[in-house]
């Protein structure tokens, strides 16, 4: 059951090829193909990031004129969405070749706008054409003075993750400077470095299909400035172009999900002379936020204190709260929660759900395996440590008396099991539920979002009794 409620709603290759470059500051990714192809990516686009160039006077004032009537976007290549537009194909373009389409394109966008990158991605049906455009893309691109990125044909039957990961690697190799270049924008970044006294680091994992981004990214950057250490790139996540050239001037790479950043961190390893450290998880809850600034703090020779102290008080209030409305017996023994997500965000949850928190998982469901496997070991050796093994082989849509983290498809399938369900949306795709506040999941902050939902749908399941 939980095959069928996925199969045509997961992202899959194409989507994560688009975060990956469309995660670059002022960037523009076109999909070479009529407009039915780019639509989904162009709604997805818009979910995590906020992006508008051109439209803030020097005063940083938003020209609503621009922002509210960009005729750009009622262009026939955007089509009303303001990313990801495409080249708008007619059945001609199939027969006589889709050069001169895409030519057309790129002039009427490029005379509008300015970008930093302009990414092309073949459509599935342009795909199979063969056609040689990367040398024409070239051309165009040189015209306008503006860097280009081909992805020629996109493994469309794969996941989201490997995507993404194979995508942000050819960018990396495209454009990532050598360590030994000494160009006068990476000696400016040393001496900035040298003169504040704080090492840096990148950060490769976070994608801008991402249901939280702009929070997670937020809350990551803040614990690390406790533990003071600066971001130099947070790659695929709207970063600058600048940034993702110059990764080699930061003091150490982070990677924090194998899902999203094996081919990535086997390209660093290849092409960076600095210290890269692997994860293989997100920091969800206390004691996986504390690994993680200690392992950097202590890698990088920086003092966590401020950091473990922050997170000391969120330790705190996790304790009064469960004491207060619990009645100091901590949660139901027949409480249960579900979930679904890649290995390593299950692995996280679970070990601050189950681990921390003390809550038995009623079903797990693993998404965007990658494509050797084994990447859920983790995940199944703590279940087993915990006790909670059935939990991977029921399925989560059917699941009852549970809180459902996960994308609002598997929410809506639940309930229409069981109405004794409460969903919290993890992932995309959502209910269209717009978030104005930045939220996130991981770090301090995101332990006690967790279980502010956690506690609310322990009361609302119980209501429903």
């Amino acid at each position: 059951m939980t095959e069928q409620y996925l199969r045509n709603i997961t992202p899959d290759y194409i989507t994560g090829a688009v975060s990956a470059c469309e995660g670059i500051k002022d960037s523009m990714v076109l999909i070479n193909g009529p407009l039915g192809c780019k639509f989904f990516h162009g709604y997805a686009s818009g979910q995590s990031v906020m992006k508008s160039p051109e439209l803030w006077g020097l005063r940083g004032e938003l020209r609503l004129r621009d922002a509210m009537d960009d005729h750009l976007v009622r262009s026939q290549y955007f089509a009303g969405t303001p990313q990801v537009p495409g080249t708008n194909l007619r059945y001609e373009d199939f027969i006589f070749g889709t050069v001169e389409q895409l030519r057309r394109a790129l002039n009427d966008i490029l005379a509008e706008r300015s970008y930093s990158l302009i990414t092309v991605i073949q459509a599935p049906g342009t795909s199979l054409l063969a056609e040689t455009l990367e040398p024409e893309l070239e051309e165009m691109a040189a015209e306008s003075g503006t860097p280009c990125f081909f992805v020629e044909s996109p493994v469309f039957s794969e996941n989201l993750f490997l995507g993404y990961d194979e995508t942000m690697a050819g960018l990396l190799e495209r454009f990532a400077r050598a360590p030994e270049t000494d160009t006068a924008e990476v000696r400016r970044t040393g001496e900035a470095t040298e003169k504040n006294g704080r090492p840096s680091v990148n950060l490769f994992g976070f994608y801008t299909y991402e249901k939280y981004l702009e929070g997670d990214l937020e809350e990551i950057r803040r614990l690390l400035d406790l533990c003071g250490i600066d971001v130099h790139c947070a790659a695929g996540a709207n970063c600058t172009m600048e940034s993702l050239r110059s990764i080699h001037a930061a003091d150490a790479h982070i990677c924090f999900s194998a899902e999203r950043c094996t081919k990535t961190a086997a390209w660093l390893k290849r092409h960076s002379d600095r210290p890269i450290l692997d994860l293989g998880f997100m920091p969800v809850g206390p004691d996986l936020t504390e690994r993680l600034v200690r392992t950097i703090s202590s890698l990088l020779g920086t003092d966590c204190g401020p950091a473990l102290e922050e997170i000391e008080r969120v330790r705190a209030r996790i304790f009064y709260y469960i004491a207060r409305f619990t009645g100091g017996k901590g949660f139901p023994r027949d409480f249960r929660y579900a979930a679904e997500g890649e290995a390593s965000m299950l692995y996280a949850m679970t070990d601050y759900l189950s681990g921390y928190l003390g809550i038995e998982p009623e079903a797990l469901h693993v998404l965007f395996r990658p494509r050797e496997g084994g990447g859920d070991r983790k995940l199944t050796e703590l279940l087993e440590e915990l006790g909670c093994g059935q939990a991977l082989k029921r399925d989560i849509t059917e699941a009852k008396d549970v809180v459902l983290f996960g994308s609002a498809n598997a929410i809506a399938r639940s309930l229409a099991y069981s109405g004794n369900v409460f969903g919290v949306e993890t992932m995309f795709p959502s209910s269209g539920y717009i978030h104005v506040v930045p939220k996130t999941m991981v770090g301090a902050s995101g332990a006690l979002y967790l279980l502010e939902q956690v506690m609310n749908g322990l009361r609302m399941l119980r209501a429903w009794d």
